[in-house]
């Protein structure tokens, strides 16, 4: 772990897990990338190192950062709005998200929604909806028509619909899918025999960029999403994406273009294959495009937002 420069506090994100895919855990990632901050996963902490923390959070003077609801519980015990909690989707249940939220927004010093989907009523000025952002290093080579999901390996993800699409076509690239979840070994085991799929189970965010990498195409069935950090780290990478448009993910199609997977499923496989058969520099400005929108809507704000609340620069401007 790494602290904050010129400064006797620290800022500690705490988060439930340490996974390598998680949205959560790959935001973590990149603020820690960015400005310096330590990570805490409580999902490794005895009870007396949890209880420790909870002092700290109390009555030290150490700012927190709590992503997703059950780290964010720990920031009812410091109610001097102080710390900050962030929201990354709706969760398992909605109305315990909603609830937290609500309470949150008057105990803490911010409560960041990545997405204004996720809460929609504006309680008062600590509440605030700042979209996703995060960069992985992925830099498309395009020189395989391949595509990748990285994430869990669920149900909710759409994972199952993904894979029978891409089964039922075998006139597209393979799919390379990245990510552990409880549908992990069962999936492996009925598509075993499909030379088109490949499973990596979980990877570190270096290997899922280089994996990433050697792809075209980023695709995601999911019908529900705060704001995919796995489609950003993509699209910021130059991958086409493939992926529903739900309200999280509408700006994805203000870029011309862009395949839509909602319709019919024929069409979508025409659409992709069309985009397989652009020159190399019709599709080097389809993937500029991709790069443009998201930097331009997402990482400076993101960036710029998250500096003035930490009131510390990011790393690579101290350094200058």
């Amino acid at each position: 772990m790494s602290s904050m420069k010129k400064s006797n506090k620290k800022i500690f994100n705490v988060l439930w897990s340490s996974r390598d895919f998680g949205g959560a855990e790959i935001y973590v990632e990149t603020m820690r990338k960015t400005w310096g901050t330590e990570t805490i996963a409580l999902e490794n902490l005895s009870i007396k190192e949890i209880l420790s923390l909870t002092y700290n959070i109390s009555f030290g003077s150490d700012n927190y950062i709590f992503h997703d609801i059950r780290a964010a519980l720990l920031g009812f015990f410091s109610p001097n709005r102080k710390h900050i909690t962030v929201v990354h989707g709706p969760g398992r249940s909605i109305l315990i998200t909603k609830v937290i939220i609500f309470l949150q927004a008057f105990i803490q010093k911010k409560v960041i929604l990545v997405s204004s989907n996720i809460f929609q009523m504006q309680i008062n000025k600590r509440l605030l909806v700042l979209e996703n952002f995060s960069t992985a290093g992925i830099q498309t080579d395009d020189t395989t028509n391949d595509a990748i999901y990285f994430g869990r390996i669920s149900e909710s993800k759409g994972v199952y619909k993904m894979l029978n699409f891409w089964v039922e076509h075998e006139v597209l690239g393979k799919l390379h899918v990245v990510g552990d979840g409880n549908l992990l070994n069962e999936l492996m085991e009925c598509f075993s025999n499909q030379s088109n799929i490949c499973f990596y189970g979980s990877k570190s965010h270096s290997e899922i960029a280089i994996i990433a990498s050697k792809c075209r195409y980023y695709v995601s069935f999911s019908e529900r999403e705060g704001l995919s950090l796995s489609l950003l780290e993509a699209m910021d990478g130059g991958l086409i994406p493939l992926v529903k448009n739900i309200p999280s993910q509408s700006f994805v199609y203000e870029i011309d273009g862009i395949p839509s997977i909602d319709g019919n499923m024929i069409e979508l496989v025409a659409q992709i294959l069309a985009i397989d058969s652009f020159t190399k520099n019709d599709r080097k400005t389809l993937q500029k495009n991709i790069q443009n929108i998201i930097r331009a809507r997402f990482r400076n704000k993101w960036i710029n937002t998250w500096s003035d609340l930490l009131n510390v620069r990011p790393i690579n401007q101290k350094q200058k």
